[in-house]
């Protein structure tokens, strides 16, 4: 009763977001930030995936490098970036030649901390990894997904494990961490497949593993073949063998050695940070952004055009919220308003945590809440009716 009242809670919190299209308030980020790179190309539509993408073509791809530099230039940051990920899409379809030419533009601009790539494992050579390495690249993530059948199903080619275990043990050579992507619900997958993957993965020596439950995401077009107590139950049961290979759980989806993590979506849950390419999210200065399609993204002059909407104070408490819940802690907080901190002391007294620390009642509890965030988040681009002038959007991407 507890998790689905909080479900509902959240849920309704992130539907009260509402954009305009509109010119993106001028503003600067000074202090510590994160920087998020999106890069929408592939050459198939995987149909589990949520996010903006288009089917790559190499004019489509060199008009969109003029205009992310452009954009990257005249964007006002300064000081030290905490992080910078580069998503998709399909990062790797970019040439090492393309990724040092933005890259070199954020140096120009601010201090890099730590920088990750995600990488379709297909695209990945040796050749590719030396030049990650060159330009400051500290961490990669491959999305494996799954070696079985169930990937036909998706528009995704499978990757073989000799592969995967190359690239592991290539990327560790030049020491960086590595995390595989593992998926738990695609369609046509069942319960032996998955634990199998996990089997597979886990001897493969990775830094880190992240599993996903499916998600059902306006724009997906797949339906998920396991329902969703069912995906939390296997993700416990995949705990075990990682547990054995000496694996620490890091999060409610992650599982690592050491005590770094690569956790984009875990990040944009409290740090400021601004986004780069077509859809990509910013928030900062009071402002939640988003960035036109493509078409838009290229008819972009002197100021930047977008989706945006004012940042509200509940939203950004429950935002807070759920990465504490994401970390598998529960505690209160002066820097949380009286009604969280209430509800905090709620789930003490009923048991989903103790000490600060959820419980195994309070597992199933964070993997509702964050599966609920990650699918009540307002897209604006795969849904209009957070926008409330949707039209001039349609217009200007006719222009």
């Amino acid at each position: 009763m507890i998790t689905e009242m909080s479900k509902k809670m959240m849920t309704r919190s992130f539907k009260k977001t509402v954009y305009r299209f509109a010119e993106i308030p001028q503003g600067a980020l000074s202090h510590t930030f994160g920087i998020y790179v999106h890069v929408p190309f592939c050459y198939s539509l995987c149909t589990f995936c949520p996010f903006y993408k288009e089917i790559y073509t190499d004019t489509l791809k060199d008009a969109y490098l003029k205009a992310i530099q452009k954009e990257i230039t005249g964007s006002a940051m300064n000081g030290k970036a905490q992080w910078v990920y580069f998503g998709g899409g399909t990062p790797n379809t970019l040439s090492l030649s393309d990724l040092e030419d933005v890259v070199s533009l954020f140096k120009e601009k601010v201090t890099l901390h730590t920088m990750g790539i995600e990488l379709l494992p297909a695209l990945v050579t040796q050749e590719y990894i030396d030049g990650l390495t060159s330009l400051g690249f500290t961490k990669i993530s491959i999305g494996v997904e799954s070696f079985s059948g169930a990937m036909n199903k998706t528009g995704r080619k499978i990757d073989t494990p000799s592969h995967i275990q190359d690239i592991i043990d290539t990327a560790r050579s030049h020491n960086l961490w590595v995390n595989v992507d593992i998926m738990v619900g695609l369609p046509g997958q069942d319960t032996q497949t998955f634990l199998d993957d996990i089997n597979s993965i886990s001897k493969m020596n990775p830094h880190q593993v992240t599993i996903y439950p499916f998600m059902q995401i306006r724009g997906v077009s797949a339906t998920g073949s396991i329902p969703e107590l069912q995906q939390f139950e296997l993700i416990e049961r995949a705990h075990t063998p990682l547990k054995e290979r000496g694996y620490v759980r890091k999060g409610i989806w992650t599982f690592a050695r050491g005590d770094d993590v690569y956790d984009s979506s875990r990040d944009e849950l409290v740090h400021d940070y601004i986004g780069f390419g077509p859809a990509a999210f910013s928030t900062y200065n009071g402002w939640k952004m988003v960035n036109p399609g493509i078409k838009g993204y290229l008819k972009i002059k002197e100021k930047r055009i977008g989706f945006i909407s004012p940042k509200s104070t509940s939203t950004d408490d429950w935002r807070k919220f759920a990465r504490m819940v994401y970390d598998l802690r529960c505690e209160s907080s002066p820097d949380f308003p009286s009604y969280i901190n209430l509800f905090i002391r709620l789930l003490n007294s009923t048991g989903y945590c103790k000490k600060g620390i959820l419980t195994k009642k309070g597992l199933i509890f964070a993997h509702v809440i964050t599966k609920a965030v990650v699918e009540s988040l307002p897209f604006p681009l795969q849904n209009p009716y957070c926008v409330e002038n949707y039209d001039d959007y349609m217009r200007y991407e006719k222009i």
